[in-house]
Order: structure tokens, then sequence, then C-alpha cells
């Protein structure tokens, strides 16, 4: 009967692969943890093919897409007019891809001006529990693990048979339905699924090359950043390379300028103290 069931979800298996799925999730997230006034909601997509999977934000692209298309224009017509973003502006930057079969994750991210594409092999240790549900229209399971240092509950649903799920998570008997960390403050929930879809170019609008290291390394880099985000633009700012203009079109430059910025980021940086990686903080 095993061996049954086996062939079963390798048979389901390919056939899904053999089609380009995207899966919309609802991601709800609180960034100050002493703060009910930061939670937050962004809509995340998961594109799946027979290669592995991408997880980002629908936000982000659709306002990189349109950016993107009105940067070419300004090429081809050798105009400076600028390039405005539209629609729902995205909050979360980052992007996660899985490779298949190995599962070997690539995330990426940029930091302080500079873009980065950390590559790391997660091992999550499930452990699949008897509790059984419906989540809108399916049958799920209820499984629990440790990542990141946080507690974590997931419903899996076999009749989705994708070793697949949100963010980094994967390993579970069917796709991951909705996961969520046991203090509340990080969840994922599947809303909806289109089949056979057109692949996405998600670097559209990503003009530098993500600089690789290894996770170990980017925790290293992570850190720091939290130590000092504005590192890199300070050195552009008091270069003169950047600089902003105020309501009455003066522009603000040299130590003028990073002590503005400086003071923002500070503020936010303290906020932002519930990031979904805790241990990350450690």
């Amino acid at each position: 009967m095993k061996k049954l069931f086996l062939l079963t979800f390798l048979f389901l298996s390919v056939f899904v692969f053999s089609q380009n799925q995207r899966f919309y999730y609802d991601y709800q997230f609180q960034t100050d943890s002493t703060d009910l006034e930061t939670k937050k909601s962004e809509l995340m997509v998961l594109d799946i093919d027979k290669k592995g999977s991408k997880y980002y934000s629908e936000y982000v692209f659709q306002n990189d897409s349109i950016m993107d298309a009105q940067f070419k224009k300004n090429m081809a017509a050798h105009s400076d007019d600028p390039v405005q973003m539209s629609g729902k502006q995205g909050l979360v930057g980052y992007k996660v891809l899985k490779s298949y079969p190995d599962f070997k994750i690539n995330h990426i991210v940029s930091l302080d001006m500079t873009l980065y594409n950390a590559d790391q092999q997660v091992k999550i240790n499930w452990k699949i529990l008897p509790n059984k549900e419906k989540i809108g229209e399916w049958n799920v399971q209820k499984a629990e693990a440790d990542f990141a240092g946080r507690k974590w509950i997931a419903w899996f649903s076999t009749e989705i048979p994708i070793q697949d799920g949100p963010y980094k998570f994967y390993g579970l008997p069917g796709l991951i339905i909705k996961i969520e960390d046991k203090s509340g403050f990080h969840k994922m929930e599947l809303k909806g699924i289109k089949n056979n879809v057109v692949e996405r170019d998600i670097f559209a609008f990503e003009f530098e090359k993500p600089i690789p290291v290894n996770y170990t390394k980017y925790q290293t880099i992570y850190k720091n950043y939290r130590k000092d985000p504005l590192a890199n633009f300070k050195k552009a700012a008091l270069s003169g390379q950047a600089y902003m203009v105020d309501d009455s079109g003066k522009e603000i430059r040299g130590q003028d300028y990073v002590r503005s910025q400086e003071k923002i980021v500070q503020e936010r940086m303290k906020k932002n103290n519930n990031i979904l990686e805790l241990d990350l903080l450690k």
C-alpha cells in the first residue's frame, strides 16, 4: 500500500510539474513586536515549474515591470522624464529561489545599495501530526517545525502533490497551504492558483548583478547592516553621488543629507525588530 501511494504521488508530481503554476499567498506580518499598528500584509507569489520555484512580492514585481517599461521607453526616446512608481508599493523586497530536486535555496536581497545572492541548504525537520482540517477548498494536515529562531505550524495538502511552500519552507508530502509562527507574528496562507502561466522575469528591473555569498557570510553582512544600515550610502552621499531635493527645490547634499537620512533609517530599524528569521538578530 505504501509503495502504491508513493507511485501515485510521483505520478501526480510529474503531472503537476508538466505545467507552470502560480500560487498566490497572503502574507501577514508584524514588523514591531510591541506595536500592533505595524501589522501589514503583502500579496506574495510562488511560481513553480519543473526546474524549481520563485517566491516574491506581486506588488514589487508589478511596480518593477511598469518602471522597467517606462525606463526603456525613455531610453528609446532619449528622454530624461522621471520614472514613477504606480499601483500599490510593495513592502517585501527579497526573493527566494529554490532549485529541484535538491531544494538548494538562493535568497536575493538588497541591503544598503548592494544586491546579494545568498545560497544555502535548508533542512527542516518536520513533525507530521494526525490533526486534519479543511482550509478553503483543500483538505489539510498539520505539521510543526523549528526554523530560523521560531516555532512554526504548517498545514499541507496532499491534494496538491508538491513538496514546496512559501518562503524557504518545503519538505512536506504536499503543498503548504498555510503556515504561521506560534507567536502569530508571521502568517502565509494560499489564496489562489493559476495554471499554465507564462514564466516571468522577476529580475527585469535589476541593474546590478547580485553578489554571490554563502549564507554564513550573509548572516555577518546582515548583522553589520543592522549596526550601520547606511554605510555604503554615506560614502555615496559624501562624494556627491547621492542627494535629495526639498520642497523648495533646493538640493541637500553631503553631511546634511546623511544626517537627515540616518535619523529616518535608525527609527525605522528600531521598529523592525520582528523579522521572519529571528535568529539573524542574535
